[in-house]
């Protein structure tokens, strides 16, 4: 939990009692199965699907899951990913090849945040239509895809989009 002070900067509260989970539309729970050692956390979101959050080892984990910083490399392009393959379904586009690259760099200097970001969308088909793929990532990225909505509030993110076998 944090507060904002007068200039703007967030900094940690005190807890004077526990949160109430109830307040929140949203509650993920995450906990290391052994705190004295390592660096990982199983983490188990509101669908609780648990998976393993962890570094590697020259940062103290064992690089037993993806980094927290990775995983929004893949919220996003799993994000925008499913709302594309969605949206081209509903055009009857028929898609045989859907795969997503995502490229970021990252700043030197500490917290290291993603600068800019690069959503490559390669799709394969019979005669696809790129403009329907391009309303596809239009509409995922303006209205439905809320990760490319935080994301790109933060940094630059560009999408762009490859149809391959035509």
């Amino acid at each position: 939990m944090s507060t904002n002070d007068p200039a703007g900067e967030s900094s940690p509260a005190s807890l004077p009692s526990q949160a109430e989970p109830a307040m929140y539309t949203s509650v993920a729970h995450l906990s290391m199965l052994d705190a004295s050692l390592g660096m990982a956390f199983v983490a188990v979101p509101p669908s609780m699907r648990s998976i393993n959050i962890d570094v590697g080892v020259e940062h103290g984990g064992a690089g037993m899951g993806p980094e927290p910083l990775e995983l929004l490399l893949l919220a996003l392009g799993s994000c925008t990913g499913m709302d594309v393959i969605s949206i081209l379904r509903k055009k009857r586009q028929v898609i045989t090849h859907y795969s997503i690259n995502v490229y970021a760099n990252q700043a030197i200097e500490h917290p290291r945040i993603f600068t800019d970001i690069l959503v490559e969308h390669i799709i394969g088909g019979d005669n696809v239509s790129s403009v329907a793929v391009a309303r596809a990532l239009e509409l995922s990225t303006t209205k439905y895809c809320p990760v490319h909505a935080l994301l790109s509030r933060a940094t630059h993110v560009e999408q762009r989009y490859h149809i391959v076998g035509q």
